[in-house]
């Protein structure tokens, strides 16, 4: 079972809120996509374009990271 490690810093994102919501979509994300993901610790480090982002462009570049991953432990 793949499990998920997130470190978001003040300094990166910004106040509590803004870094708490980052977290649910990633937890929300990777939850949706547990399934699919290799038995595996993945570790997030968020970086400050995220801290613009809205909530469907970080699906999408969630959902191009699970697919990364895939690819990479398919090898």
């Amino acid at each position: 079972m793949a499990r998920l490690g997130l470190s978001v810093a003040a300094r990166t994102i910004g106040n509590a809120v803004a870094r708490n919501r980052l977290k649910r979509l990633v937890r929300e994300s990777f939850r949706l996509s547990q399934h699919r993901l290799p038995n595996a610790d993945i570790l997030i480090g968020a970086r400050p374009p995220a801290r613009t982002a809205g909530a469907p462009e970080l699906r999408v570049g969630l959902e191009r990271l699970w697919k990364k991953i895939l690819a990479e432990c398919a090898r």
